[in-house]
């Protein structure tokens, strides 16, 4: 807590430039909002599409999108008992937000489910390296690939291969009104765009996350 208080006090944040998104992001900036997690029972489900559905609520933009990236939890084997249950009701409540918020379409929310692979090391069936996993894989999804892990996906595929930025949330993280539009702000900024160093293999200025 010392040293917290010490380095506040002798270092300031340096606010990022940013362009003023107030009246709409672009369609060269459409945006998906993920949420990466485990669901184990209907009610947990549940909980998890309400505040999906808050978030979007407070970030109405027509290029700014919702998807739940899901897994079941680690198993001693492939499936469980009562697990389709789990699943067709994360199915039907990802319909269920789009007829009510995306009248005539359905790519404002989004279903995501991997299967659950053997991990030999730790003995057990599980999402492929688990949250980081699943955020890796939806990134190769958006780019093209055909052989994600993702056997169940719920919502419109035509818009993913215009998808430019993603958002990562936990699933118990908030987002405050217009949060979504004022990040992209940030990161569509010309000084903020990241420029890759080929031999170094790395971003040497802006912002690659």
């Amino acid at each position: 807590a010392l040293v917290n208080r010490i380095v506040h006090r002798i270092t300031r944040p340096v606010p990022l430039p940013r362009l003023d998104l107030r009246g709409g992001v672009p369609e060269s900036a459409r945006t998906m909002v993920i949420v990466p997690t485990l669901i184990a029972s209907v009610e947990g489900v549940r909980a998890l599409l309400e505040h999906l559905e808050v978030h979007a609520l407070g970030n109405r933009d027509a290029h700014v999108h919702f998807a739940l990236l899901t897994d079941f939890p680690d198993a001693v084997q492939e499936t469980l008992p009562g697990e389709d249950v789990v699943l067709a009701a994360a199915v039907a409540g990802i319909e269920a937000l789009n007829a009510r918020h995306a009248a005539g379409t359905d790519d404002r929310f989004y279903l995501f489910h991997r299967a659950r692979r053997w991990n030999g090391s730790e003995g057990v069936w599980m999402g492929w390296e688990r949250k980081r996993g699943k955020i890796e894989e939806f990134n190769r999804l958006l780019r093209g690939a055909t052989d994600t892990g993702f056997v169940v996906q719920v919502g419109d595929p035509a818009i993913l291969a215009s998808v430019r930025y993603c958002i990562t949330l936990d699933s118990d993280t908030r987002l405050p009104r217009d949060a979504a539009r004022r990040l992209i702000g940030v990161i569509e900024h010309p000084l903020n765009r990241p420029r890759f160093d080929p031999s170094r293999r790395r971003v040497v200025e802006g912002y690659g996350i």
